[in-house]
């Protein structure tokens, strides 16, 4: 596959003392069993109070709601105004201004057509398919990537999800089109964005997506980073050993129980952080916090 041609793209300027926060794949629902975002909703609100608290500008990179699974945006927004209602404590109508900024991916591809729906709430807010930082950074959903979620194959997805996916989920199915629930086709996918990082003719050298919900930090999982820091080894298992700084990924806001994005700074260049929300146990009491890896 050859290098994305993309429709909308937001070009941003990284000043020092700017701050980011970047998570993707919230797949927001309606409430129902089928709602993946619902176990984690308060670890996530209590991470953008604290982003919003501390100055930093929210990027939500791709599949925010989940519109494969659900008709409209109506029930989404009733389930999680919360989540709304913070949202909107970082969006500014000016451009300039604003601290939230919105890119769509495949499970929400709906807002590249229906943005006025979106603006009702967040007035002025433009929704893109891309963020270049710098001239030099990408920021992109990833499903570009993804033969079975881009393109016209991605509507043959889009209807099973959304005709039989939520009832077979329910009985504990996996969603074949999906490359969270298929490790092979994750590592085809960020092999390809890390491809695309390394050769592409558009000045870009870096590329930081979502869409597989397995975290990447400089090209190795967090997985693999775990593998090589511990102490048992497994001579059949094939794992990547080298950092490279060309590919990131945010993973994703519905693992069990935690969430997971890229904080993003800047201190002599851009310092990119991987950072875990999960429930934790103070004493006897239940808390959330926040753990920031030291890679």
């Amino acid at each position: 596959m050859n290098f994305p041609v993309l429709n909308r793209v937001k070009h941003l300027t990284f000043n020092p003392g700017m701050k980011l926060i970047v998570m993707s794949d919230m797949h927001r629902g309606d409430g129902s069993g089928a709602d993946d975002f619902a176990q984690n909703s308060l670890i996530y609100r209590c991470a953008l109070e604290y982003y919003l608290e501390n100055g930093f500008t929210y990027i939500e990179l791709g599949d925010a709601e989940e519109l494969w699974e659900n008709d409209n945006f109506d029930q989404i927004y009733i389930t999680h105004t919360p989540v709304y209602e913070l949202l909107a404590k970082f969006h500014d109508p000016d451009p300039e201004k604003t601290r939230y900024l919105k890119v769509w991916g495949n499970h929400d591809l709906y807002w590249k057509d229906n943005e006025v729906v979106y603006q009702s709430l967040f007035p002025g807010i433009q929704i893109y398919e891309g963020i270049i930082l710098n001239g030099t950074t990408l920021m992109i959903h990833g499903h570009q990537a993804d033969p079975k979620c881009s393109g016209e194959i991605a509507s043959v997805s889009k209807f099973f999800v959304h005709n039989f996916w939520t009832e077979l989920q329910r009985f504990g199915a996996k969603d074949p089109t999906r490359a969270a629930t298929n490790p092979g086709l994750c590592n085809e996918v960020d092999e390809r964005l890390h491809e695309w990082a390394k050769n592409n003719d558009k000045g870009i050298i870096t590329i930081i997506a979502g869409h597989t919900h397995r975290a990447v930090f400089e090209n190795l999982s967090i997985t693999e980073r775990r593998y090589l820091e511990s102490k048992v080894k497994t001579e059949i298992i094939k794992i990547k050993n080298d950092p490279d700084a060309s590919y990131f990924n945010t993973g994703s806001c519905v693992h069990p129980l935690s969430l997971t994005g890229l904080e993003i700074r800047f201190d002599k260049g851009l310092l990119l952080k991987f950072i875990q929300w999960q429930y934790d146990i103070e004493g006897n009491k239940l808390a959330i916090r926040k753990i920031v890896n030291a890679w």
